[in-house]
């Protein structure tokens, strides 16, 4: 865990104070904070001091409109979606401060650029890409696990999660070439972090959906596991659990070979890529992921019942 979790708790009070001045009272309360750990102080162990603030309100921020954007049922999808559309047009550029939501989108903009513009303007692309995402995939229909699976890691917004990650560390701007190499161990990584996340928030989603008049399907992996393979629940949960690490084993075996037989880098693409700069992103990732799951397993919003 980060040596200064205090400043991640300061952004997390900062994020609710300023959160309520713009929508209300949060939908997640606790947002990123956990008796165990704030997210940002076990996800970015090594992020640099002065960026911590920054890391751990993103995080909060992103907590909280997920739990607006998110679909438990399909009885939630007209409000998600609307969620969804209003997440999109507060982070979207310009000066324009009208409004109190799209005012508090914009200063967390200006907040990052303050501290590295070219780190700052790479993870808002990212995150530009995350919000176009789950606008055009939100209707999107699925017919294997697998292509599920692969929406899921996007719509979970991890690769906003690595670049933030990768913003703490100091490993952004990557380059094409640099993101085209750390692909391969990226992917293992998200989606091993992604069907955590569905993991311990089954029994909160499921307990919304009941709650909501129990229509349609729980928008989770363990709901698709249960159609694939005519489980049980419990089953289908033991079945998840062993994705995950499939996924861990695949990421250890590719990250293994890196150190065991250096990064192969192209030819082609020699001197438009900086290998040092690459492991660390992964690195960040990679205690992105575990730290995720950490705070996952133990943090108060997903203990329904408990």
């Amino acid at each position: 865990m980060h040596s200064m979790e205090d400043v991640a708790c300061t952004a997390n009070r900062d994020l609710k104070a300023e959160w309520t001045a713009a929508h209300g009272e949060p939908p997640s309360k606790p947002a990123g904070e956990s008796p165990h750990g704030h997210v940002a102080a076990v996800a970015v162990p090594e992020c640099l001091p002065e960026r911590l603030y920054m890391c751990a309100y993103i995080m909060d921020y992103m907590i909280c409109y997920d739990q607006l954007a998110d679909a438990d049922s399909d009885a939630d999808k007209p409000k998600a979606m609307e969620a969804r559309l209003t997440y999109c047009a507060d982070l979207k550029g310009g000066t324009d401060f009208t409004s109190p939501s799209k005012a508090l989108g914009r200063q967390m903009i200006h907040r990052l650029m303050a501290l590295n513009q070219p780190s700052a303007a790479a993870l808002m692309h990212e995150w530009e890409l995350y919000t176009e995402y789950i606008i055009d995939s939100f209707t999107k229909e699925f017919s294997t696990l697998d292509e599920y699976i692969e929406h899921r890691l996007e719509d979970a917004g991890i690769p906003v999660y690595f670049a933030t990650s990768g913003f703490g560390t100091a490993c952004l701007p990557l380059t094409p070439e640099e993101k085209s190499l750390a692909a391969p161990l990226l992917s293992c990584l998200g989606k091993a972090c992604a069907l955590a996340n569905d993991y311990y928030s089954w029994d909160k989603e499921l307990a919304a959906h009941k709650a909501g008049g129990g229509h349609g399907r729980v928008n989770n992996c363990v709901t698709w596991i249960m159609e694939q393979y005519s489980c049980g629940i419990d089953a289908a949960r033991v079945l998840l659990k062993e994705k995950i690490w499939e996924y861990e084993r695949q990421f250890e075996e590719l990250w293994r070979n890196w150190g065991e037989n250096g990064v192969e880098v192209k030819p082609e693409d020699e001197g438009k890529v900086d290998v040092d700069r690459v492991q660390r992103y992964v690195q960040a990732a990679m205690f992105a992921t575990s730290g995720s799951t950490y705070w996952h397993a133990r943090a108060p919003r997903y203990k329904i019942g408990k």
